[in-house]
């Protein structure tokens, strides 16, 4: 258990430290004075969010995956998968989240970041049904009352990414700004 969670806290570290290197200034250009400097600040505006979502929202899937594993008594292989399939989704964020800067008026980039943000939510949702399934593996406190609380609490996590990518197909800027409804 102690290494599935170390490997996670370690992967979702490099992730949201990646997402940092999308915020950078096109080098052609001298910056001449602070006027100058702020416009170009304002030039990177959806970038700055884009990487502020993002962290975000790998912080709180962080934490959902944090609290799940307080009722992690002990894994198996099944455990192992699927927490495995959860970082890989994990290390995608920064791709994803790439492509939706550099491609800001695309649908797509945004529909991708959204299934991505879905397949965290179904894994965290795989987990705990895995787990609740298997009382060797569980805490006794991991009652089918939790286990439906954190189907919930999923559940309308997983709502943001869905209106994302519905609203997406008419305006990617409000697409992006729905996902600080996740905090």
């Amino acid at each position: 258990k102690g290494r599935i969670e170390a490997l996670t806290d370690g992967i979702m570290a490099v992730a949201m430290t990646i997402l940092v290197l999308d915020l950078k200034f096109d080098g052609t250009e001298k910056i001449t004075g602070d006027d100058h400097l702020i416009r170009h600040l304002v030039e990177i505006e959806r970038t700055f969010t884009v990487y502020l979502v993002s962290f975000v929202v790998l912080g709180m899937y962080w934490i959902a995956h944090h609290t799940q594993f307080h009722f992690v008594r002990r894994v198996d292989r099944g455990v192992l998968w699927i927490n495995l399939a959860f970082m890989l989704l994990v290390t995608v964020v920064p791709f994803t989240t790439s492509i939706m800067i550099d491609y800001e008026d695309l649908r797509i980039p945004v529909i991708l970041y959204g299934a991505n943000q879905l397949l965290l939510s179904a894994m965290l949702l795989a987990n705990v049904n895995y787990i609740g399934r298997r009382p060797a593996l569980c805490e006794p406190a991991l009652t089918p009352q939790v286990v439906g609380f954190i189907h919930r609490r999923l559940l309308l996590f997983s709502a943001v990414p869905a209106l994302s990518m519905f609203v997406a197909l008419f305006n990617t800027r409000t697409a992006l700004y729905l996902y600080f409804l996740m905090a």
